[in-house]
């Protein structure tokens, strides 16, 4: 778990807020937890995190990001939080939750940029390959098992200096859409 000078002032300034409002944290020594690499979940008040994944602080910031739209209760946040999208991939709720992660995602971008976080020069361009995979997974009716910000090829496809519009995150490029479905189920 060894973090760059600002990665560290940043974990050390969001675990003390976690702390603060009585989030368990649960940092396992594993590559997933609870079959995947992270996440937050506000109705048991927990945010766990599996530290042998090589992107285990890009999961965090993330994670850590969904914990604020949760404690600032965000229009988007309390749009999502009752969506369970993962229980049968309802195509109505795709763009509610998109917009969801979007929200979660600049949040991070600008946590990213005000405390000048080490490593994470690519944030917005991994970000919209997700964001845009969501429609893959409503369409296939299961969860992915690579993430789309692991292949080159989907991320050269992505712009690194915006998020995606509506218009983008509703109808992806048909080369990301056939790379997703390719490379990541």
């Amino acid at each position: 778990m060894n973090l760059k000078a600002h990665q560290s002032l940043y974990f050390q300034h969001a675990v003390q807020e976690l702390v603060e409002d009585k989030i368990d944290l649960h940092f396992s020594r594993t590559r997933k937890v609870d079959d995947c690499g992270g996440y937050f979940d506000y109705i048991n008040k927990e945010l766990k995190v599996a530290t042998w994944n090589k992107d285990w602080f890009s999961i965090f910031i993330h994670e850590y990001a969904h914990y604020k739209q949760w404690k600032r209760q965000t229009k988007l946040w309390c749009a999502a939080e009752d969506i369970d999208f993962f229980d049968g991939f309802p195509k109505r709720q795709v763009l509610t939750t998109q917009l969801m992660e979007q929200e979660c995602d600049k949040i991070v971008w600008s946590d990213i940029n005000k405390w000048g976080i080490e490593g994470q020069k690519n944030h917005i361009k991994m970000a919209n390959s997700y964001h845009v995979s969501y429609v893959n997974m409503c369409d296939r009716k299961k969860w992915l098992k690579k993430s789309p910000y692991r292949f080159k090829r989907i991320l050269d496809l992505c712009p690194n200096d915006r998020f995606y519009t509506i218009k983008e995150l509703r109808n992806p490029e048909p080369k990301i859409y056939d790379l997703v479905d390719e490379l990541c189920f």
